[in-house]
């Protein structure tokens, strides 16, 4: 056994490894278990048993957003430009909000800017490098009188986090007036999108979000596979830290955690103070996630955890000390928490922190244990306590399997509802699925092979080494498969996570000479505020000057309304209704759009909608 196994140091016989066990099987994977609840009580101890429904509407980032990154609720405007109360000599050409805390990664700022009735042309918002203050253009300069500046910010969730009024006057006019277009010889009324939205086109070079993706499936799998290994060796190999393979083993699966999470961060920190990904390589960037919302402190937490994990792995005889078990396996078990944590929010958020933790620990013994047997215990033939370790992986297996199935079942449910084949997150979830489907029929018959061939043994012979190891080592090959779905999963926001808006007005404009082809939405298509949502899905890139114009029905005196649209390419322009766009008269409205690509020029497009009476 020595010379196959490659004892470290002298060994003694197995009956006298047996009785030199300091703790019972168990014991490990109770301490284990212990951190896992006491960390997901904690869990929702930091979201403040909340995590926020992402029901409603509101002002969004243009694009799909993840409502599960949070801020923290509290923030409030220290300085302002033009300040509360000042009489400006002319127009200001920007203003600016300065926050006395930093601004989390989902928070968004309106400032609608209203002089006397008329609603003003403003820019896009843009956060500074320190997330202390917003700058917000003066796309036409403000006239003469009284302006209000009404402003607002949100978090991720679309939860007022702190707004307020801001009152000034310009005492002189502007050197200039925009000449308003004709039609029905009504004013115009130009507005643009409200501040707080960006508009967010499609990546096609995929740049960070591909290195995230990698970096969060490569730590991810080390960390399960960690987790699993020390479950194995808890549950009843107590021997297992005594081989050279399993030190070599385990200390790799932690340099592979280490160097994943390091890319999972590195991404993160660009994608959330947008900056490239070698300026982000600082460490000294990385603490600008403490900053951030609740995902980006656990994707910190989780580099943070892993590294400090080096103390047990390196000398896994740690693992089963009495003097150091409790910190050795807690710091793997924390880590393994923070994978856990990866997506928060959504119905019943603290049931869902739940889930999603023992989701996590379930599939870690499933994977990792099965990982573990086929690299290290059946890597050879041995003594009893191979056979051991794999007669107590085949029953704790099961158990670990069926929780596995039930959590990630009710997940599924909360996050997906009836939706799996109409959204993105379902269809993949549909694919991953298969794919569990097709691992746990491996380790069933995997399970009983087992139980058949060991049944009587005294030993792992050869032919059984051989026979174990390709068995499991399917089977975890198909794991591997599954957690980078699972990668893939987390980047895609769930339908239950989105809110359900019902438009009343959809019109498609599809103009081959441009390739232009854009939907307009418009609710609720009532005398008074309109949200409206605009999706370009062609050209990928080069549109520019793209615009809408609402012409009321002719003979009235309302007013006509420009609106530009800040997209580029593909991507999705959302105004909440809460500040939407006046529609002053019910009636039949014209809507126009141009717009320009590098195929060609679309002027004034035009459909027609109607606008209704409020209902009482």
């Amino acid at each position: 056994m020595i010379l196959n196994r490659r004892l470290l140091g002298a060994m003694t016989s197995p009956t006298q490894r047996g009785s030199a066990a300091t703790k019972p099987p168990v014991a490990v994977l109770m301490k284990a278990v212990i951190a896992v609840a006491g960390c997901a009580i904690a869990g929702l101890a930091w979201v403040g048993l909340s995590g926020g429904s992402s029901s409603g509407s509101g002002f969004s980032l243009f694009g799909s957003s993840t409502a599960a990154a949070q801020s923290l609720p509290s923030n409030s405007l220290v300085d302002s430009e033009p300040t509360d109360g000042a009489t400006l000599a002319t127009s200001p050409v920007e203003m600016v909000f300065t926050f006395a805390e930093r601004l989390g990664n989902d928070d968004t700022l309106t400032a609608p800017v209203a002089c006397g009735s008329v609603p003003q042309r403003i820019g896009v918002p843009e956060v500074s490098a320190d997330r202390l203050s917003v700058t917000v253009d003066v796309l036409t300069p403000f006239p003469r009188g009284a302006c209000t500046i009404s402003w607002g910010l949100r978090d991720g969730l679309n939860q007022p986090v702190a707004g307020g009024l801001i009152t000034f006057s310009v005492s002189s006019s502007p050197v200039s007036q925009p000449t308003a277009p004709t039609g029905g010889g009504t004013a115009t009324d130009s507005s643009n999108l409200p501040t707080g939205a960006r508009a967010q086109a499609q990546d096609s070079s995929g740049g960070v979000a591909g290195a995230s993706w990698f970096g969060r499936v490569i730590s991810t799998t080390a960390i399960l596979a960690l987790f699993g290994a020390i479950a194995v060796i808890g549950l009843a190999w107590p021997e297992g830290p005594e081989y050279v393979l399993t030190r070599r083993y385990l200390q790799s699966l932690w340099l592979v955690a280490l160097v994943g999470t390091v890319i999972f961060v590195v991404s993160t920190v660009a994608a959330a103070t947008e900056i490239s990904f070698g300026a982000a390589l600082n460490p000294a960037t990385w603490l600008d996630l403490a900053e951030g919302g609740w995902t980006d402190r656990f994707a910190l937490m989780r580099l943070v955890l892993v590294a400090a994990s080096v103390w047990a792995i390196w000398r896994p005889e740690r693992l089963i000390d009495p003097a150091t078990q409790l910190v050795a396996v807690a710091l793997p078990t924390l880590a393994l928490v923070m994978v856990g944590l990866s997506r928060i929010g959504g119905s019943l958020a603290p049931i869902g922190i739940v889930l999603s933790i023992t989701h996590a620990a379930a599939a870690a013994v499933w994977f990792g244990g099965a990982l573990i047997i086929t690299r290290v215990v059946a890597s050879g033939p041995g003594d009893s306590d191979l056979v051991d370790a794999i007669r107590a992986f085949n029953k704790v297996s099961m158990p670990a399997i069926l929780v596995t199935i039930v959590t990630g079942v009710a997940q599924m449910v909360r996050l997906d509802g009836g939706q799996l084949f109409t959204s993105g997150h379902g269809q993949v979830l549909l694919a991953k699925t298969a794919a569990v489907a097709a691992m746990v029929f491996l380790a069933i018959a995997t399970r009983q092979v087992v139980a058949a061939r060991l049944r009587r043994a005294r030993g792992l012979t050869v032919g059984h080494a051989a026979r174990f190891r390709r068995a499991f080592g399917v089977e975890a090959t198909v794991g591997v498969f599954v957690l980078a779905m699972s990668g893939w999963l987390v980047s895609l926001t769930p339908p239950q996570l989105v809110p359900q808006i019902t438009y009343a007005v959809e019109r498609q404009f599809v103009d081959r000479g441009s390739e232009l082809d854009v939907r307009v939405l418009i609710r609720p298509a009532e005398v008074g505020p309109n949200g409206i949502r605009v999706l370009v899905t062609a050209p990928a890139i080069g549109i520019s000057d793209l615009r809408l114009v609402f012409i009321p029905p002719p003979g009235t005196e309302a007013r006509i309304i420009e609106q530009a649209i800040p997209l580029s390419g593909v991507g999705v322009a959302l105004l909440d209704q809460s500040d939407g766009l006046p529609f002053d008269v019910a009636g039949q409205w014209t809507l126009q759009l141009s717009g320009i690509t590098r195929a060609g020029t679309l002027s004034e497009a035009t459909t027609t909608f109607l606008v209704a009476e409020p209902a009482d």
